[in-house]
């Protein structure tokens, strides 16, 4: 039974991948660099692009760092899609107005974090990407006049 439920949720985790690098094919018109424009916003588009809201993805993403190097790759993305993933997208315009060359770091690390969930499902390389992601948008928060997150 347990291996039946490994094999579903495996499965849930490469059509969801499958269908997140198709989805940003189609928005990006298939071009070769998904992240030339700016991420369409995610969960109506609302963003709490704030003080609180960078403090929050940066609690959010410290938690999927722990689920990996734990190798708890549910409580990774339950933790990561969500509002962390919609802040990456939410956020994205007012980073790219600001430094367009970190917007497109961002959106890399994260189709690369989404791409390594649907297929590989390392952890080591889940933790590394998730923080990358955070230091990012840390600087992105900067960038934008808030404080930095975590210190």
């Amino acid at each position: 039974m347990r291996g039946d439920i490994v094999l579903f949720l495996a499965l849930v985790g490469v059509i969801g991948g499958a269908i997140v690098i198709g989805v940003v094919l189609l928005v990006d018109g298939g071009s070769s660099d998904p992240c030339g424009d700016a991420l369409p916003p995610l969960s109506g588009g609302q963003a709490d692009v704030s003080q609180e809201g960078f403090n929050e993805e940066d609690a959010g993403l410290t938690q999927v760092i722990q689920a990996a190097e734990a190798g708890n790759i549910p409580a990774v993305e339950a933790a990561f899609f969500g509002d962390i993933h919609n802040f990456t997208h939410n956020v994205d315009p007012a980073i790219r107005e600001a430094d367009e060359e970190l917007a497109k770091e961002i959106c890399g690390v994260v189709i690369e974090l989404e791409e390594e969930l649907a297929f590989e499902r390392r952890t080591d390389v889940i933790a590394r990407q998730a923080a990358q992601i955070r230091e990012m948008l840390r600087d992105g928060a900067e960038l934008l006049g808030y404080e930095r997150p975590g210190g």
